[in-house]
């Protein structure tokens, strides 16, 4: 997912070098069917300039800690060797590209598996490409930092001064602009809505980056700079305000430009392959990057997912509006390269990307954060090893790929893993630990003991229970039901003082630390659930109380504590009365005709009681169809949304509250005393006809909180 000064771009050859800020690209705006830029383009005449040798100073050995031995390039293929396809067959991957270097010198650059099964082909390290999601928006940083030392941006400027405003403007909600900072460190305020757009599979359905930022702009919902919230939009936004400012004709072109062609990345792209005939008019005439070359594209990984009991091939997942965030393609040759660059501070063979503040600023917290603590470092995520090394990279994915990229300057390394099958997540996180524990000669240590029982500090316990929501969600509508319900975790203890988080991908348990509020996870397992891998700290009001939220290491998202209403709990609970209450109503069906004489008023309020009951059940049950359907196909949540099972669902909950309230504003006149010719209810079946709607109500209420009465989406 996350570089200025000297660029080369286009206009300079590979190896010289000047000190000069980068200029505008200036290309022109490409057609659909275009194609991209030639590798090496000839430089258009330019002021003379002094080239400049540079020199990067060799790394230094890397020595095993436990054995004081140097770690030869041998031995890492080794350890990756027995490493590799051990996780690959636990977890149903296809194929795996590795990168890793020294400096400015290739260790190991492999492939395992297939890039493809029909006709079957195998990795191959320095040709196949493979998709790295997030860690695009590495490349937009640098390109972001190159403006900023051009002074075309600043870092703390508001944004909306270089975007046209029908893409973006600044809410006047909020006192502060949203700046250069707020997007690199993810503290943009942005909702995270996501569902339906962030991938298309059909070529069809692309569309132009500013024709996505005006259709599907998430809500700003709190202040820019409250808190780290991870944005791919914010990340796209960064990119496009960077293309404008450098004048060039769209974001893939931008990075050809200022990073690939200069570094020899001729295997990197953002751009994908889409067929110029098949895209629809409107996309067309707004203008789309030109598509992946034919050489490049034939040498995509196909994408894969595991079912249970074989690999399906799955179709090329296209997020082109987004291409700063999300849409790179690289190899694992390519990718080994970029990292000596980092690596490097900006100077590879002659080559100079950003200079030395800019470097420094890749290594350098924008948020204040406790110690080991991420604090995006200009967009790049910080962590430290199993030794208190300090890291940085990125990770990413798409539908079907994982991604992975850490640097460990002060062994002077860089590991690059990319999977191409979407239960490769676990594989693509923890190769990268496990090599630099093998590499440092980090002894394996047992489980951590709580340093202090529940039975001794109740109250603190207690103040930590209870059910948080991550900030990365959307928050209204169907989208924002679904992804409260799906982004929730539980908080526990145990009687031995442990912590218990129970998320989506499993339960981890952390103990304390001298610090209040500070825990860490009881086993460092990275084969573990993700929030299992990281510390975490809870945050109280200044006058104390329960803990009103907490954050992870990572700070990828704040997790804030929500009512008890608002718990999978609650809502699972009221589900089943729901569905208890209307089964009991329509049993009564079975006794029609064997009361005396209710009034008019009341046979028809029967008759609509077994009418909504009957909607009721049938909307809860279309859900729960829906929601198993997920189990076996969870990309379906981003490729088939809103799903017409769930809108249905969600009319027909609609529909069942709108009978509900016309029951309860026609109370009276089931209370009105019956005439000669009726005996009408009894006080007890009025009695129980008031709650039984006055109930069904309260769950009505209880989906509007959730957004799920919403059938639009």
């Amino acid at each position: 997912m996350p570089i200025i000064a000297g660029v080369i771009a286009a206009l300079c050859p590979v190896g010289a070098f000047t000190a000069a800020v980068p200029p505008p690209v200036e290309v022109p705006v490409a057609a659909v069917d275009t194609p991209p830029p030639p590798v090496n383009p000839t430089p258009p005449p330019r002021r003379r300039v002094v080239p400049r040798t540079i020199v990067s100073p060799a790394p230094p050995p890397i020595v095993n800690r436990l054995t004081g031995t140097p770690v030869s390039a041998d031995d890492i293929e080794n350890f990756t060797d027995a490493l590799i396809p051990a996780l690959m067959q636990r977890d149903h991957v296809v194929g795996v590209t590795v990168a890793v270097v020294q400096g400015d010198t290739p260790v190991l650059i492999k492939g395992y598996g297939y890039d493809r099964l029909s006709p079957r082909h195998a990795v191959d390290g320095n040709a196949s490409l493979f998709r790295i999601g997030s860690i695009t928006k590495t490349f937009t940083w640098i390109v972001a930092r190159q403006e900023i030392e051009a002074g075309r941006l600043k870092l703390d400027g508001p944004v909306a001064a270089h975007l046209p405003p029908d893409i973006f403007r600044d809410d006047r909600r909020y006192t502060r602009p949203l700046r250069m900072r707020d997007l690199m460190a993810h503290t943009g305020g942005f909702e995270d809505s996501s569902l339906g757009h962030l991938f298309r599979l059909d070529q069809g359905s692309i569309e132009s980056t500013d024709t996505y930022f005006r259709r599907h702009a998430p809500d700003r919902v709190r202040e820019p700079g409250a808190f780290a919230s991870y944005s791919n939009y914010g990340a796209a936004l960064a990119a496009r305000a960077a293309a404008h400012t450098a004048k060039a004709s769209d974001v893939p072109t931008l990075m050809e430009a200022r990073i690939f062609r200069p570094l020899g990345l001729n295997a990197t792209t953002l751009r994908e392959p889409y067929d110029p005939a098949l895209i629809n008019a409107s996309a067309a005439a707004e203008g789309l990057p030109a598509p992946m070359p034919a050489a490049l594209a034939g040498r995509l990984s196909q994408g894969y997912s595991w079912d249970g009991a074989t690999w399906k091939t799955q179709p090329f997942d296209y997020a082109l509006p987004l291409a700063g965030a999300l849409s790179g393609s690289s190899t694992a040759a390519d990718m080994g390269r970029y990292m000596s660059l980092l690596l490097g501070d900006g100077q590879l063979n002659g080559v100079q990307l950003f200079d030395a503040g800019s470097a420094r600023a890749f290594r350098s917290p924008l948020l204040s954060m406790p110690n080991g603590y991420n604090g995006w470092a200009s967009g790049l995520r910080i962590g430290e090893t199993s030794q208190g090394r300090k890291t940085y990279g990125h990770a990413g994915a798409t539908l079907w790929f994982n991604a992975n990229m850490i640097l460990v300057p002060e062994l002077g390394i860089g590991i690059f893993v990319a999977a191409n099958t979407e239960t490769g997540d676990v594989l693509t996180r923890a190769y990268p630990e496990l090599l630099v524990r093998h590499l440092e000669g980090a002894a394996t240590t047992g489980p951590r003991q709580p340093a202090q029982s529940y039975a001794r500090n109740p109250a603190y316990f207690d103040a930590l229970r209870g059910t948080y929501v991550s900030s990365r969600r959307a928050y209204g509508g169907l989208e924002g039901a679904v992804t409260r319900l799906i982004n929730t975790v539980e908080v526990d203890v145990d009687n031995d003082g442990r912590l218990i988080v129970a998320a989506q991908d499993g339960a981890s348990a952390f103990v304390t630390t001298s610090a209040r509020g500070f825990f860490v996870p009881q086993e460092m397992n990275p084969l573990g659930p993700q929030i299992g891998f990281e510390n975490l700290h809870f945050l109280f009001k200044p006058q104390g109380g329960k803990a009103t939220a907490f954050e992870t290491s990572a700070n990828m998202a704040r997790f804030e504590r929500v009512g008890w209403y608002h718990t999978p709990d609650f809502l699972y609970s009221m589900t089943a009365l729901m569905l208890g209450s209307c089964v009991m109503v329509l049993m009564g069906l079975s006794r029609i005709g064997q009361r005396d004489h209710p009034t008019d008023p009341q046979i028809m309020a029967t008759w609509i009681s077994y009418a909504t009951a009957f909607v009721w059940i049938l909307a809860i049950a279309v859900f729960q169809s829906w929601k198993t359907s997920l189990d076996g196909d969870p990309s379906a949540l981003f490729t088939r949304w809103p799903s017409g099972q769930l809108q249905l669902a969600s009319g027909m909950a609609v529909l069942a509250s709108l009978a509900t309230l016309f029951q309860l504003g026609n109370l009276y006149r089931v209370y009105e005393e019956a005439h000669y010719h009726a005996d009408g209810w009894a006080l007890w079946q009025k009695t129980a006809h008031t709650a039984l709607n006055l109930g069904w109500l309260s769950y009505a209420v209880l989906l509007m909180s959730w957004g799920a009465l919403t059938p639009w989406g």
